[in-house]
């Protein structure tokens, strides 16, 4: 183990279509493998439907893999979201608050096909199917959409606002707090680290998540040049383990490209035996 944990390129943020992105799980396994990446972890929003799809092809390719999750918090709007590393992905408490949001989100895309049907949007596309998916949200659909051209992007997301901005005041309650997301990744047996802090619009609103968590996603491609310093001071300063990832969604077709910066080895020790290796499967 003291040699895989050397030098280690880490990509501990990645979608997949079963969430909002645009390559299915085995196909984003396959692109960390091709980019070099050493340790990867399927981050879907709250769900884990990907997991086992993306570890088989991590390990037939030789990475390690970290069962993981983005757990959305309340509120939605904020971005404060909550990576979870290494969790038992059938703990009940984590699965009882994801349900949670997924009927948040499933609500929100019936709502906007409705709206789409009315529009005479996508009627050749069968967007009833999606309701029989086990999970669902508005980015899954809207990748559908501009897959067939039927809209540009930005009136797409409007269209969404349009669909649910009606939605009564207690629409989103169901979503968790930060610290019930923490607590439940815990519970779990996982670390919790906040993702691209720079996104988050209300920076305050941080404050109350910096003492909870494990560490602090720094190192994203969503953060500009000039806001690496701050979060790595900002870590610093709150004894968080700086991590890794890319934030993969692949968009509209786009390239994966691996993160430029090693893991913090320290983060990965911590993980420990979380971070799943093929070889130590086939010797156990």
């Amino acid at each position: 183990m003291a040699g895989r944990l050397s030098l280690v390129l880490a990509d501990l943020h990645m979608h997949s279509t079963v969430s909002d992105g645009w390559r299915d799980p085995d196909e984003v396994a396959h692109l960390a493998a091709d980019r070099g990446v050493r340790v990867m972890a399927l981050t879907d929003h709250d769900t884990f439907h990907g997991v086992n799809r993306a570890r088989a092809v991590a390990h037939r390719r030789g990475l390690g893999y970290v069962r993981a999750l983005e757990v959305t918090t309340y509120p939605p709007n904020q971005m404060r979201h909550i990576l979870g590393h290494g969790v038992d992905v059938d703990h009940p408490r984590l699965l009882a608050l994801l349900h949670r949001t997924q009927g948040v989100f499933r609500r929100q895309t019936e709502a906007w096909i409705r709206v789409l049907h009315e529009q005479g949007i996508g009627e050749g596309l069968d967007l009833g199917a999606f309701a029989f998916k086990p999970t669902v949200m508005p980015g899954a659909v809207l990748k559908l959409i501009l897959q067939h051209g039927l809209m540009t992007e930005g009136d797409a997301w409007a269209s969404v606002r349009r669909a649910v901005d009606f939605m009564p005041p207690d629409f989103y309650s169901p979503i968790p707090s930060p610290k019930e997301a923490v607590d439940a990744i815990h519970a779990a047996g996982g670390l919790a680290v906040h993702a691209h802090p720079g996104s988050v619009p209300d920076q305050d609103l941080m404050k109350e998540v910096l003492p909870l968590i494990d560490g602090l996603e720094v190192y994203t491609r969503r953060h500009k040049p000039e806001q690496i310093p701050v979060y790595e001071e900002l870590a610093a300063r709150h004894g968080l383990l700086m991590t890794v990832g890319s934030d993969y969604h692949g968009f509209n077709g786009d390239d994966y490209e691996a993160p430029r910066k090693l893991i913090d080895i320290r983060y990965l020790e911590k993980l420990g035996s979380r971070v799943e290796w093929p070889a130590l499967e086939k010797a156990g």
